[in-house]
């Protein structure tokens, strides 16, 4: 880790905070390699059992460095520095979809153009009130990244993911969860709180079954139906040959909690 990225970890719940609150945790090269880096050499420690992903500060995260486009271009260097710059974070975005392991963004302020779809890309949403999101892209004449365009199109009506994706616009987090992407909204003093309570209820789960559902609904954006019931129909045979589903129908005849152990 570097001066970007900081991760601690209890109780089985890794933390990954962006830590550069000056400039409102921007999602530079260098915190993208930081951010790629901290979360694949925690990707398969057994003893993890979730990831929280949050901000410092007033941001969760700005998004791009603007300081560094705007050198990038007085430089002759603008489509160079792109490229660098957008193979770490592409890798992220993707990286998340499959991560074998649930994720909780923790949106503590603004969530702005990459910094948004960083949220987006996580499993579950828990927002301050004070969060403020915004696909500003289109403010600089950039194409909603680092999955925007995917994850838009997806998840709302083509006129929906329009508006939101040509204005710019920004959006409260009431409003977000009201379009279906935020799980939870909370008083800012609340949210680490109430976010390691998720995430203490998700690492006490049946965590080899989130990452199987994960994998599930990945390929299901790019499976033809009767293929894909196919897999879902394997995957639930392996399922049942797992340490967790033993421990899950026993305990429910025996009408006690689960403790599921991730096998």
């Amino acid at each position: 880790m570097g001066n970007n990225v900081k991760l601690t970890v209890k109780d089985n719940i890794a933390v990954v905070t962006l830590t550069n609150p000056d400039n409102f945790n921007p999602l530079n090269k260098a915190t993208g390699k930081e951010l790629l880096e901290t979360i694949e050499a925690i990707r398969d420690d057994g003893n993890i059992r979730c990831l929280v992903i949050t901000g410092s500060g007033k941001a969760f995260s700005a998004g791009g460095d603007i300081k560094q486009f705007k050198a990038s271009i007085e430089s002759g260097t603008s489509a160079q520095v792109m490229d660098d710059l957008t193979r770490d974070l592409y890798k992220i975005a993707l990286y998340l979809r499959l991560y074998p392991k649930p994720v909780i963004a923790a949106v503590n302020g603004w969530a702005v153009g990459a910094g948004m779809n960083l949220a987006l890309s996580c499993d579950l949403i828990i927002a301050s009130e004070n969060a403020k999101f915004s696909q500003s892209f289109s403010k600089l004449a950039l194409i909603p990244g680092f999955a925007g365009s995917i994850i838009l199109s997806r998840q709302l009506p083509w006129q929906q993911a329009a508006q939101m994706a040509f204005f710019g616009d920004t959006y409260t987090a009431e409003e977000m969860r009201q379009l279906g992407f935020i799980n939870e909204i909370v008083p800012p003093e609340k949210l680490d709180a109430v976010s390691m309570e998720w995430a203490q209820k998700l690492a006490s789960g049946p965590t080899l079954t989130y990452a199987r559902t994960k994998e599930l609904f990945f390929d299901a954006l790019s499976t033809p139906l009767e293929q894909h019931l196919e897999n879902e129909r394997q995957m639930q045979i392996k399922s049942a040959e797992t340490e967790d589903y033993k421990i899950g129908v026993f305990a429910l005849n025996e009408k006690k909690e689960p403790k599921f152990v991730g096998k």
